[in-house]
Order: C-alpha cells, then sequence, then structure tokens
C-alpha cells in the first residue's frame, strides 16, 4: 500500500538506535511514506511529528495527523478525470485515490493504445479497487501527532526543538519523491508548499542542523566524510541495489551486504606460460560455480547478475573463461550477460576466444535448450571509454554496433550494444579462427 519503503534492514537500524531515545516527542524531516513513523510507533512511546513536501507524503502526513486532504482534480485533467470527483472526501476516500492513482496517472493524457487501455483498465475496476484500498487504510493504527508540509531546513530551524530526537532518510537525488509521484500534481489541484530543491549547500546546512543535537539518525545515499565519527551503519541488500549511509548519535555499529552463492569450480584454470590447446569444450556451470568465477575475474565495480545459463570455457583441460545468457527483455536476441577470460595468461587477446565461443553454434544449442525455444540472434551491451569496444568491435566475424550513446555510469564515457548471428560457427571453427588472427603472446 505504501510506495518508496526503505529496506526492512534500514527499518531494523532505525528501530534500534530509537531504543535509546527518550520517550516522548520525536521529530521526522522529509518523511516520504512515513516509514520511519511505523517504525517508530511499533516502540509505543514516542508522539511522532512529520514533514514533508511533496503530493503523496502530505497527503498520508495530512490524513494520519488528523488532517482534511484538500485535492481537486485539476481543471485540465477534467474531460480525462472528472469521474474521480465522487471518490474525494477529504479523508480515507481521498488517500486511496490518490494511491491508486500513482499505478495510472503517468498514462492520462497519451495516446498509445497501451496508455489508454491502462487507465480504462483501472477505471473499470475503480470501485473494487478504491473500496479495498479504504479498507486497509482504515485499518493502519498509525497517529501523528503533527504533520508540516514545507521545507524541511524551516522545519529544523522553527518547529524542531533542540534537544528532541530527530530522524531523517533525505532524497538528496534531484527530483527525489516528485518523479514518482508526478501523477498527482499534474492531475490534481492543492496547496503546494513552498520550498527549495537540495543542493549541496542545503545539505551542508541540513547535516549541520541535524548533528546539533543529543539523539539523532540520518540516512544519506552517498558517504559524508564530515560524519565519518559518526558513521554507524552501511546498507546494500541487493548486488545491484543502491547503498545506504546511517549516521547516528549515539548508536551501535550496523552493516548490511548483499550475499552471493559461491561454488567451488575444481577444474584447473590456464595461467602464464601455458599454452592454449588444441580443443574448446564448454561446461554448464550452476548459479554458484559462475559467481565464484565471474568474482575472480571480472571487476570489483561491475554490478552482478544471475544469468538463465551459463558456461566455462576450456582448452586442454584447463578453465581459459565463462560466459552467462540471460531471455530477451523485448527483441528476439539472447542476451549475453557476461563473458570474461581467465587471467592472467600469456595471451592479449583471450577475452575474444570467449565470445566467440560464446556465439557458437554448440553454445547456441545449449541457450536453446536453456530457453526452450530457437534462437538465432545475440546482443550485448559494452561499457566503455573508447568509441569502439576492442573485444566485440574488431576481428570476429559478424558481429555489429548496433548502437553508441553517452554512458550514465560516471566511469565510463560510451555505451556499447552489439550483437550478431548465433551459432555461424563449431568451437573447433572458433578455435581455428582465433588462433589465425589472435593468438598474440603478450611480450
Amino acid at each position: 500500500m505504501f510506495q518508496g519503503t526503505i529496506p526492512a534492514e534500514m527499518r531494523s537500524i532505525v528501530a534500534e538506535h530509537a531504543r535509546s531515545w527518550p520517550d516522548g516527542d520525536v521529530y521526522i524531516g522529509c518523511s516520504g511514506n512515513l516509514t520511519i513513523e511505523r517504525t517508530l510507533a511499533a516502540q509505543g512511546r514516542f508522539r511522532l511529528h512529520s514533514n514533508d513536501v511533496n503530493a503523496y507524503s502530505c497527503a498520508l502526513g495530512w490524513y494520519y495527523s488528523g488532517q482534511p486532504l484538500p485535492f481537486r482534480v485539476a481543471d485540465d485533467s477534467r474531460d480525462e478525470l472528472d469521474w474521480l470527483d465522487q471518490y474525494l472526501d477529504d479523508g480515507a476516500g481521498t488517500l486511496a485515490t490518490l494511491m491508486i492513482g500513482t499505478r495510472f496517472l503517468q498514462f492520462v493524457g497519451k495516446t498509445g493504445r497501451y496508455h489508454q487501455r491502462m487507465v480504462q483498465a483501472h477505471r473499470d475496476q475503480f470501485d473494487r479497487m478504491h473500496a479495498d484500498t479504504v479498507a486497509k487504510i482504515e485499518a493502519t493504527t498509525l497517529q501523528l501527532a503533527s504533520f508540516t508540509a514545507g521545507d524541511v531546513l524551516d522545519y529544523l530551524r522553527d518547529d524542531v526543538p533542540r534537544e528532541a530526537p530527530f530522524a531523517s532518510f533525505p532524497p538528496f537525488d534531484a527530483g527525489g519523491y516528485e518523479a514518482m509521484f508526478a501523477g498527482i500534481t499534474n492531475h490534481f489541484d492543492w496547496p503546494t508548499p513552498v520550498y527549495e530543491e537540495f543542493g549541496e549547500d542545503g545539505r551542508d546546512e541540513m547535516i549541520s542542523l541535524i548533528t546539533d543535537r543529543p539523539n539523532w539518525i540520518l540516512g544519506l545515499l552517498n558517504e559524508a566524510p564530515e560524519l565519518e565519527e559518526h558513521r554507524v551503519g552501511y546498507v546494500q541488500v541487493g548486488p545491484r541495489a543502491r547503498p545506504f549511509w546511517v549516521y547516528a548519535q549515539p548508536g551501535r555499529h550496523r552493516w548490511v551486504g548483499p550475499r552471493q552463492k559461491v561454488e567451488p569450480v575444481l577444474m584447473p584454470r590456464l595461467g602464464p606460460g601455458e599454452e592454449i590447446g588444441d580443443d574448446l569444450t564448454l561446461h554448464p556451470l550452476s548459479g554458484g560455480q559462475f559467481n565464484s568465477l565471474r568474482s575472480a575475474y571480472l571487476a570489483r565495480g561491475i554490478a552482478p547478475g544471475q544469468p538463465l545459463f551459463s558456461c566455462a570455457v576450456s582448452s586442454g583441460g584447463r578453465i581459459i573463461g565463462a560466459f552467462g545468457y540471460l531471455p530477451p527483455k523485448f527483441g528476439l536476441d539472447a542476451y549475453l550477460m557476461s563473458d570474461f577470460s581467465v587471467a592472467p595468461t600469456s595471451y592479449k587477446r583471450l577475452s575474444k576466444l570467449i565470445v566467440m565461443a560464446a556465439i557458437s553454434s554448440e553454445a547456441q544449442t545449449l541457450v536453446q535448450r536453456a530457453l526452450s525455444k530457437r534462437v538465432t540472434t545475440w546482443s550485448t551491451t559494452a561499457f566503455t571509454n573508447n568509441p569502439t569496444s576492442g573485444k566485440y568491435g574488431r576481428g570476429v566475424p559478424g558481429i555489429k554496433l548496433h548502437s553508441r550513446k553517452p554512458c550514465d555510469d560516471e566511469h565510463y564515457a560510451y555505451q556499447l550494444q552489439y550483437g550478431g548471428p548465433l551459432g555461424q560457427w563449431t568451437l573447433a571453427e572458433a578455435l581455428e579462427m582465433w588462433k589465425a588472427k589472435h593468438a598474440q603472446v603478450a611480450a
């Protein structure tokens, strides 16, 4: 029912720290979906005071503090959404409408068939969905002593007593919750509070106002070196999840990190001074075995994923690399999620041989077996600081660069999309081509 919830591990850290706080008033800034409030309310000894500025959070805050919810369908949206008027009652009905609206309001006004069908489907089922959501809202027992719609810096300066505990997990990303709940602000009129977007100056002032008190906890999406002496937690719940840094006064230290299953791969690996043999063989891997090889040979900065199907590649009884495939998301291509060679070895272009093995006819057979359908093409994504990839871009027949665009990751300049036909050659033919063109030994 509540969207944008912080991870359970973060909630456990908040609850643990709050046990040392005195009974009474606790203030929360940038409340979001009231996750901190719901966590603290379970202890049954705090009067909770909340604050935020975005439409969804204000609706929650006003409702649970006993204030009316003055949301009305905007004039520009009445032609498409006037049917919502009957559900707006300034209370649980309005809140339920906004909650359901987060699922379809982003499609309103768009002409695509998909968008129109999504809006119509929600309208057709709205009576039932609204009644169910109202029942869930009214069953919750959360109560806020107050809610203030306004800038968190003003809230800290003017409303929060210095001796009172304070908690906040602010969205320092540009836009924050606003982008998530833009459908509400685009289609409803409501008393929007005045505030300024957070920048570095606002972040520094907020930290100064929070830490100048006996009890506080602050969660950030980026490390704050100036708060190092107060760091009490680090939370990353999954390999691709964004990490949180937790700072508090006082508090015990907690570290929460992702775990992945690893299993041993007992076959020996190619090493320096050892030569590639006269054969190539594919060995299907378990998820744990693939994780073990990937952890050993891929850069730490590459976020791991779990392939549907993976193989080790060996030559002469020694592993020379591995690859993994995912099923196609949108097109018909099998997605080569990861491919890498072992290291160190004497060969400068061993990674090309792994790519050639991964798109061989033997690999195609295994991929088709895993997907239970015929697959004739493949694609992959390369992140690099060069306009072309040395591994995919030159010397392997059939591989084409499909797209090049700037990379969102600050560590790389380009995101390149490559692909081509699957099953053009056998493993034996791949080895023969590689030895003829790419088997140079490093000096």
